[in-house]
């Protein structure tokens, strides 16, 4: 099972969990469950290994194939660009956990891409 990574969330499915199997507490107050015996909490953003290999995100192929899929257009601002003008870039940055697979690629033109910087696409957006 997984959720976010705040400890509130942890804490708040924790204490879901033990509800709902009618947890014990012993007389210094530590809940105690029969069900999760081990809940282990993780405070980092988790990197994906289910993907195989996965080529560099600004190789040729992924280019062409991003460049015909948006039929030549930035991925923001929708104009038409050549190729030699759009630039591969990550929909989720990878510093918030993007992976450099197709699925988390797009096109952005030079302008659009310095706008976003690092951030993700949701900040563009906005």
């Amino acid at each position: 099972m997984g959720v976010d990574i705040s400890d509130k969330a942890y804490k708040l499915v924790i204490d879901r969990l033990l509800e709902g199997q009618g947890a014990v507490y012993h007389s210094d107050g530590v809940k105690q469950h029969s069900l999760f015996e081990e809940v282990i909490h993780r405070s980092d953003v988790p990197q994906r290994t289910d993907l195989g290999e996965i080529p560099r995100y600004n190789c040729q192929e992924n280019k062409t194939w991003l460049y015909g899929s948006q039929e030549g257009n930035c991925a923001h601002c929708n104009t038409h660009f050549e190729m030699r003008h759009l630039e591969v870039d990550h929909i989720i940055a990878r510093s918030k956990g993007g992976t450099d697979h197709i699925d988390n690629l797009q096109m952005l033109c030079g302008s659009c891409n310095r706008i976003k910087g690092n951030r993700g696409m949701a900040y563009l957006r906005k």
